[in-house]
């Protein structure tokens, strides 16, 4: 194989621009918008910069797509031009659409952006062969987007590789300081546009040719017949005596067993994919036979599959990962049913029918994220009607605290809102406001521990098993210690109950004591001064607990999980990165904690007194 010439290289990328104008200059807009990210990872207060990247992340495939379908149909240029205008201004309009703090806004906005995202690369496989026919047209014109794709992307992370290596050797050799967010923009630069550029330049131009093409990669057979196609059976004998067992001992499948249904259809579909057109060449008949009999043995799974999922949003109602595992189901049925009875049998049906899906269920009130929202806040609601809590349309605040089972409920769904949704839904029931008090929270919305508490309740994590579980109080791992006034940083450090609590450092040491209720902190000063500085815990825990309703909690502002203290030449401060705590009845103990502590020189008095006799 010929390597190609710089002439070439730049002949290329040149053709590129001129066919693909639109795609790479929302590339470049949307690469310029990471940038800007990159460089205030820590304060991401531009509100354009996510609407921007979101909307070039969907603009990128979008317009690649309708391109290609334009070509295919000779569409004019003017046509061409008025459809990529008005696919460029539906984008903006997306960008509208998103809130300007993506960051602190509920999951569902990128959880969207990506189902969109799917649906248009999918879009892009299909978009030129949306009539009938062509499917060897369709296959080679796959399989050199899929080659291309993997090419770009080797190419892009040798070269991030060395320029990366090549900053670090300049950082080093000269002394020179290199920010770390340069290292980040520079793989920005080169993913958003190098390798964005260099795809373009090998998307096939004569479309119509490739419905001629029969080259097919023999390393390509190879891999589906010998590693791809092992693995389709050994899913199918695990799934085969696991249907039998649930015959024989009449079993309700767990939600595992759905994963693996999907996974042995993926896998299977993707081989028969893969072999597609060299099915009637003589030595390969075998594959219209495992073709048929694939969908034939698909056709009960498909069965197991929907009990499996049924089981858990029976218990647990819909949420969006249970919805789309239904959508999943109804598109595999679809597939049996259409490759077993259709006559057509058209390969293109597989990625255009899960387009058109994906980009249907990320959106609207039938949509994944509205019958999820609704589906757990009508699970809350009935939680707390039955508990009294809820009359009326109101909150009530019960005399008695929930029962740990439906305490643990509650808490659940309020975590799934607060993470995907935010509290809107379920706003009105409070009769106040639920957004953070704090402007710069994390989240636009108040943390589950804080309306658990509202409901006269206590906030329990998902993973606690019983009330006498633990309660682990988490700062938010991306704050910035306050240093000023202190002389030292020591390293965070993790202690447990049972095991060793001091550390030895240079100029002293500090240790727990057994029950954690106090650390104490040995100073040994440059100019002969030492001194001992006792830093009390017990009172400092007991008001984290009452703060946060002795539940769990994360995302705290470091500062809220500090404690200092004074001796008579040391100022000290620890802060706790993590919090745990063991309850059992009354009974609160600590178990773990990560601390940091900072400790300084007070300023030592001129003239200091001498000890009364």
């Amino acid at each position: 194989m010929r390597l190609p010439s710089i002439e070439q290289i730049t002949r290329d990328a040149g053709q590129a621009l001129r066919r693909f104008p639109f795609v790479l200059a929302v590339a470049a807009i949307g690469t310029l918008a990471a940038l800007v990210l990159a460089e205030n990872q820590s304060d991401f207060d531009n509100p354009w910069a996510f609407r921007v990247l979101f909307a070039a992340i969907l603009g990128v495939p979008l317009l690649i797509g309708l391109k290609l379908f334009l070509e295919k149909r000779r569409s004019a240029a003017l046509t061409a031009m008025m459809l990529q205008s008005t696919a460029i201004a539906a984008l903006v309009v997306y960008a509208f659409t998103l809130p300007s703090q993506i960051p602190a806004a509920p999951a569902f906005h990128i959880a969207r952006m990506f189902m969109l995202a799917v649906a248009l690369h999918l879009f892009v496989a299909v978009a030129p062969w949306l009539g009938r026919g062509q499917a060897n047209g369709f296959w080679q014109f796959n399989k050199a987007l899929l080659l291309r794709f993997i090419t770009a992307a080797l190419f892009t992370l040798v070269l991030y590789g060395g320029l990366a290596l090549a900053l670090a050797a300049v950082e080093n050799l000269f002394e020179l300081t290199i920010k770390g967010e340069r290292y980040l923009q520079l793989w920005i630069l080169l993913a958003g546009m190098l390798n964005t550029w260099f795809f373009l330049a090998g998307v096939p131009e004569d479309l119509d040719a490739l419905d001629d093409m029969s080259e097919y990669p023999k390393a390509l057979k190879v891999f589906t017949q010998y590693v791809l196609f092992p693995l389709v059976l050994v899913y199918l004998v695990i799934l085969v005596a696991y249907t039998g067992k649930i015959m024989v001992t009449w079993t309700w499948p767990y939600g595992w067993t759905a994963r693996l249904i999907l996974g042995f259809s993926v896998a299977g579909m993707l081989a028969l994919l893969l072999l597609h057109p060299i099915r009637e060449d003589e030595g390969n008949r075998w594959v219209r036979l495992v073709t048929r009999w694939f969908y034939v043995v698909l056709a009960p799974l498909v069965v197991v599959y929907f009990l499996a999922v049924f089981r858990r949003i029976s218990e647990y109602g819909i949420t969006e990962g249970r919805y789309i595992a239904i959508a999943t189901g109804v598109w595999l049925a679809a597939m049996v049913l259409y490759f077993l009875f259709s006559r057509g049998k058209s390969i293109k049906a597989i990625p255009l029918t899960m387009a058109v899906l994906t980009a249907l269920i990320s959106f609207g009130p039938w949509g994944a994220f509205s019958v999820s929202e609704q589906s757990q806040v009508a699970r809350m609601q009935t939680i707390l009607e039955e508990n009294q809590v809820l009359r009326d349309g109101k909150i009530i605040a019960p005399e008695d605290s929930l029962a740990f089972p439906a305490a643990k409920e509650v808490s659940a769904v309020l975590d799934y809102l607060h993470e995907m949704h935010g509290y809107e839904a379920i706003e009105a029931w409070f009769g106040e406001s639920l957004k953070a008090d704090a402007p710069e929270a994390r989240s636009e919305w108040k943390d589950p521990s804080e309306v658990t508490a509202m409901l006269g309740a206590e906030f329990v994590p998902v993973f606690r098993l019983s009330s006498a579980d633990a309660i682990s109080l988490e700062a938010a791992y991306d704050d910035v210690l306050v240093v000023t006034g202190y002389d030292r940083i020591l390293p965070s450090r993790y202690f447990d109950e049972n095991g060793e609590k001091e550390l030895i450092f240079d100029e002293g040491s500090y240790e727990f004591s057994s029950a954690f209720d106090s650390l104490t902190l040995r100073v040994s000063h440059a100019d002969s001064l030492s001194d001992t500085v006792v830093v009390a815990l017990k009172p400092f825990v007991d008001s984290l607990r009452a703060r946060y309703h002795n539940s769990s909690s994360r995302d705290i502002p470091i500062e809220s999980m500090s404690v200092s203290a004074e001796g008579i030449y040391t100022r000290v401060k620890v802060y706790f990165w993590l919090l745990r705590l063991q309850r059992q009845e009354e009974d609160v103990r600590v178990t773990r904690v990560r601390v940091q502590v900072l400790w300084g020189k007070e300023t030592v008095p001129a003239f200091p007194s001498s000890p009364t006799p």
